[in-house]
């Protein structure tokens, strides 16, 4: 008897546990952005970091609630909408081989300075900003999954940084290699380490003694041309035939040739379109900031070594040690040094028109 009534408390006490609904979803009270800052150049296509979910359950849904400036005053200047010229779908520099076939995938069309992806939370932002007034802004979002909805006001920080219309994102090189029957020998390079590096400016104001990227026009308006021009160290441009794919396989490593939807061979310069900045678009070996890394070689007909100046900045060394030093790259027919050009471009141009791309490789003169 004892034993049936232990036998039915045990399952009044089931039926009541049982009627309690288990706990659904976790929705995390510390929710926050990746960046306390979000730094945005001005005119140019940016994505922010994924916020810090600390184990909400997914699928979360995302929305922006609005924006104030630093003091705290409503202002959604970020949320109106500007004409830009859009990608309907991606460029292909496989099959976008033409400027007509390129046009196809782009529009004029409304568009805010900032989306949310709400699935993700990650900000998007566009080529509007370059029409906003104001440069910081605080940003109220609001988040959601099946335990319910939470508002983090202040989630983040907007910091609309001046427009750069020409991004250094990684390395660039312009190298001298010397050649024996062993292989090659870096001799010399020229170097851009990335966005912090000093010597940008003079790059800009074409000051620096290898490389010079200037805007020449403001034609084509909406569209972009790139001009390649590689030169010796004194300025003097090559013909453009000279001047070679990295060869890498089967094939060769990524070059501009392959975001071009068209390509014009001058005598000393080639020239690269794309309807639409950034230029380049299109990585086929690389991604992230290494998209836009772009290699050439030179021939070993292409260049003189300037023995002359190498010695003066590179010495001091007797007539002997030098003598023994190129040796080993003299040609033994024409007693010339063997030598070959690396080029490697490293960056990003996010403005219309026409921009002249100079390399200067050190050392290096042209036969008279």
């Amino acid at each position: 008897m004892k034993k049936t009534i232990y036998q039915i408390i045990a399952l009044s006490f089931l039926g009541v546990v049982s009627c309690t609904p288990p706990e659904i979803g976790y929705l995390s009270d510390s929710i926050h952005s990746a960046q306390d800052t979000i730094s945005v150049p001005r005119g140019s296509f940016t994505v922010g970091a994924r916020p810090m979910t600390e184990n909400s359950t997914a699928p979360l849904r995302w929305e922006i609630v609005g924006f104030s400036d630093m003091d705290g005053n409503p202002n959604n200047a970020l949320l109106e909408k500007h004409e830009i010229r859009v990608w309907k779908e991606a460029y292909n520099g496989d099959t976008d081989t033409t400027l007509a076939l390129a046009e196809q995938k782009l529009e004029l069309s409304e568009e805010p300075s900032v989306l949310l992806n709400e699935v993700s939370g990650e900000f998007a932002f566009t080529q509007s900003t370059k029409f906003v007034e104001g440069d910081m802004f605080k940003v109220d979002v609001a988040v959601s999954n099946v335990k319910g909805e939470k508002l983090l006001q202040d989630f983040t920080i907007i910091k609309l940084e001046p427009f750069q219309a020409v991004e250094f994102p990684t390395e660039m090189r312009s190298r001298l290699l010397l050649d024996s029957d062993n292989g090659n020998t870096i001799a010399h390079t020229g170097v851009i380490t990335g966005p912090e590096d000093n010597n940008i400016p003079s790059v800009l104001d074409g000051t620096n003694p290898y490389f010079s990227i200037q805007k020449v026009s403001d034609e084509p308006a909406n569209s972009v041309q790139v001009n390649m021009i590689i030169q010796d160290s004194y300025g003097n441009a090559v013909d453009a035939d000279e001047i070679t794919f990295y060869p890498s396989g089967s094939g060769y490593l990524q070059n501009y040739h392959d975001n071009s939807v068209e390509t014009v061979e001058g005598d000393q310069m080639t020239s690269f379109f794309l309807p639409a900045p950034p230029f380049p678009q299109y990585g086929r070996d690389y991604s992230g900031s290494s998209t836009y890394l772009m290699y050439y070689l030179s021939k070993g007909s292409t260049f003189i070594v300037d023995k002359e100046a190498y010695q003066a900045d590179k010495g001091p060394k007797t007539d002997a040690e030098w003598e023994e030093f190129w040796a080993p790259y003299k040609d033994p027919k024409t007693g010339k040094i063997r030598n070959h050009a690396y080029i490697r471009w490293g960056i990003k141009i996010n403005d219309s028109g026409t921009w002249d791309l100079r390399m200067k490789i050190p050392y290096t003169k042209l036969e008279e």
